[in-house]
């Protein structure tokens, strides 16, 4: 489980990722001040919360996506034995209670209801939306697709946060969506190689070109910040997002600056958004 775990899911790194979703969400909704205790108890249920969903996502593709990997990942962990389908199927469902807690303290009954649409979200993403061999065609249409999931879990945390029914905080859940777009592209961006040497088909990069995958980080990048600016956070989360995009075209060349620049952009943009 280790290894599987250090492989698949590096837990400092993607713990990183679910903090800066859960300052990024508190920046934008939340209606408590700033460093109260109250507040410090959200950042750390949300961060749970976000790190248990990435889990669950993380061991559901191992599943929807076996035959696939079987092919052209088999040293990959499930593949080559080094991790048991009972031992995931186990992590799963340690994933979805702590999810499930974390939301219940979060928001109790009310914020249970609110979460609801994104647990049947997930679920049909599990099933691929009952149409794989459609998806399996049409690559952007399973990108978007499956992206629209985060418009309901940022709209449960703007609930449970007690953010306003109004333009600005819908501005806000699209914004934080967009962001989390523009990390899953460059969490796939590099090429990936078979055991032959060839190139796999289901990178951004590989899939839609070099050119159109930089074209979708940076304006999920500078859409996600502008929407945020409309939420209701300081300029200066704008005037962040335009010098990372502005350094990822300068070095758009550079398949490790782009990925390390896309990276390295959320938690300085979540940051950004408690200013």
């Amino acid at each position: 489980m280790l290894r599987y775990m250090q492989e698949r899911f590096p837990l400092p790194l993607v713990t990183l990722m679910s903090l800066s979703f859960a300052v990024l969400s508190l920046g934008l909704f939340a209606a408590r001040p700033i460093a109260s205790p109250s507040w410090w108890l959200q950042l750390v249920l949300l961060t749970l919360a976000y790190l248990a969903v990435l889990l669950r996502y993380r061991v559901t593709d191992e599943w929807k996506d076996f035959d696939h990997d079987r092919v052209v990942y088999p040293e990959r962990p499930l593949h080559r034995g080094a991790v048991t389908v009972r031992a995931l199927v186990l992590l799963g469902v340690v994933a979805l209670a702590v999810e499930l807690a974390s939301v219940a303290v979060l928001g109790g009954l009310p914020g249970l209801a609110a979460y609801l649409p994104v647990l049947a979200l997930s679920a049909l993403t599990a099933v691929e939306f009952f149409a794989t061999s459609l998806l399996e065609r049409h690559f952007t249409l399973s990108f978007v697709l499956h992206q629209m999931i985060y418009l309901p879990l940022f709209g449960w945390a703007a609930f449970v946060l007690e953010a306003p029914l109004s333009g600005a905080t819908a501005a806000g859940i699209v914004g934080a969506a967009l962001l989390f777009t523009a990390v899953e592209v460059v969490r796939k961006f590099e090429p990936r190689h078979d055991p032959r040497g060839a190139v796999v088909a289901d990178t951004y990069s590989t899939v839609w070109g070099r050119t159109r995958a930089i074209v979708v980080l940076v304006l999920s990048l500078l859409a996600s910040a502008a929407l945020a600016v409309l939420a209701g956070v300081s300029v200066l989360v704008l005037a962040v997002a335009v010098l990372i995009a502005a350094a990822i075209l300068v070095l758009r060349r550079r398949d490790r600056a782009v990925v390390l620049l896309g990276g390295a952009g959320l938690p300085v943009l979540a940051a950004a958004m408690l200013s």
